[in-house]
């Protein structure tokens, strides 16, 4: 998520116009398609040489990517949205194998914590089956947990099935991620969400109060549908294909090979197509958002190939960026797609661009350890836009970098996680040197590429790199210094 970052005096929160506007890249990277985007297989990823020989890293770097675990769970989803864009009505089958003993299936429902169920939005799951058996969820005081037990234990490996019918009530304007207008939709995280990390168990953390995620998923197989009115467009997390209009609605169907989660964006959106670097990428712009498509189109265009140039290629084949009305100068991100406001597209894009590999390809729990992918995502955001001096001013200010969610207060939050986060890191790059330490990161995502990581596992990555590491510890980011602040 993009969020405006406070710097000491406390303000209403930075804009744009406080660090330089990056001209848009040139034609080469950006080639503008007549038609629209259309699926493509993924290529095996390998990783660019690079500039120059930097120092070895202590641990193998891998060559591409982890790919994804075949014991992953296969989710089939549907979405039926009405034709006022106020509700949404879905089914959800999940097969599931879990790696370590279960007596339950754990559900989160995000839409009902406590600031979008303020605004109007909720998620009721109306009835599950559990291994073909009829299933009354467990009774809990946390709004955003399901439990469905199983009336057993269930050894690791075990295939289970789940299948949900749910309804989502979209509030009025936007909430968070989920929305509505008369003309348009959108939701994001609107289906019960597995909450399952591998060798760990269950993802309980209660919500965090702070406008911040706490989401903790592993990516999954899905086969996604949208039931939409016909004369809208549907952007979610890959390519879709339209189905012929009947009776006022089209179905959209798309299948992707693993992401850790959904977003849904409905309406009659100002498109702009185009391949970035060898990725299909449409932009969609809803009624009453006053962004402009090319612009958007553009920022894609200039952060894509400069992030993907650093860290890795870029992991999905596709991505879908929509604008939608209320959003501010805000974003949020998910595997393959952004929704994004109407300001400050030279800082929210590649934010939000970035969050495809910290958080999309480079999972992390992010009520635990949030800063692993908002901290990411600014620190790439500041090289794109060479705009380091935005945040180093708050290396020294008061908190934990490696704090949970629950730890802060809402003025505090963006400013420790986002943006002394942000801080730490670039003072990391410096210390250790930027090639050295852009090919560490690199191969931290290769080896954490489709997991959920921690600190700890970071923290290897760099273990050659002592300066770097000693940085990190200074803000609190990494655990082993007793003398870090907060």
């Amino acid at each position: 998520m993009r969020r405006p970052v406070r710097s000491p005096p406390a303000g209403r929160g930075y804009r744009a116009g406080m660090g330089r506007r990056v001209a848009a890249g040139g034609a080469g990277a950006l080639l503008l398609l007549a038609a629209g985007c259309t699926a493509r297989g993924p290529s095996p990823p390998q990783f660019p040489a690079g500039a120059g020989s930097p120092p070895p890293v202590a641990a193998v770097c891998p060559t591409a990517y982890t790919q994804p675990d075949p014991a992953r769970p296969r989710i089939a989803l549907r979405f039926d949205l009405a034709a006022d864009h106020r509700s949404v009505r879905g089914v959800e089958r999940v097969v599931f194998r879990p790696d370590l003993p279960v007596t339950e299936m754990v559900f989160r429902l995000w839409p009902n914590n406590a600031r979008s169920a303020a605004a109007g939005a909720r998620l009721r799951v109306t009835a599950a089956r559990v291994a073909g058996r009829v299933v009354r969820p467990a009774v809990s005081p946390d709004p955003t947990l399901l439990h469905l037990p199983l009336g057993r234990t269930a050894a690791a490996g075990t295939v289970l099935t789940a299948e949900l019918a749910f309804s989502l009530l979209l509030p009025a304007g936007i909430a968070d991620r989920y929305g509505h207008t008369l003309t348009s939709a959108w939701w994001g995280t609107g289906q019960p969400l597995l909450a399952w990390e591998r060798s760990v168990g269950w993802a309980t953390e209660p919500a965090a109060v702070v406008l911040s995620e706490s989401t903790t998923s592993e990516d999954a197989a899905v086969d996604l549908t949208v039931r939409a009115p016909s004369t809208d467009t549907v952007l979610t997390v890959g390519p879709t294909r339209a189905s012929a209009p009947a009776g006022g609605f089209r179905s959209w169907h798309t299948v992707v090979p693993a992401v850790r989660d959904v977003s849904v964006a409905v309406g009659p959106f100002t498109l702009r197509h185009a391949v970035v670097a060898g990725v299909p990428v449409v932009v969609g712009v809803a009624p009453g958002s006053a962004a402009d498509p090319d612009e958007l189109l553009a920022e894609v265009g200039r952060s894509l190939p400069t992030i993907a140039a650093r860290v890795g290629p870029f992991p999905y084949v596709a991505l879908s960026v929509a604008s939608l009305p209320g959003l501010g100068s805000s974003g949020m991100e998910y595997p393959a797609a952004i929704f994004v406001g109407e300001h400050d597209a030279d800082v929210v894009v590649p934010h939000e661009v970035a969050h495809q590999w910290f958080y999309g390809l480079v999972g992390d729990d992010q009520a635990r350890d949030p800063w692993l992918d908002e901290a990411f995502a600014t620190y790439q955001e500041a090289l794109v836009n060479r705009s380091a001096d935005r945040y180093t001013r708050l290396r020294t200010a008061p908190g934990r970098v490696g704090a949970p969610v629950r730890s802060f207060a809402a003025a505090d939050y963006g400013r420790v996680v986002y943006g002394k986060g942000a801080a730490a890191l670039l003072a990391a790059r410096d210390a250790a040197g930027p090639a050295a330490f852009d090919a560490a990161v690199r191969c931290y995502v290769a080896a954490q590429a489709r997991r959920v990581a921690r600190p700890a596992d970071l923290a290897r990555a760099l273990e050659a790199l002592p300066a770097a590491l000693a940085a990190l510890r200074t803000a609190g980011a990494l655990p082993g210094d007793p003398l870090a602040p907060g």
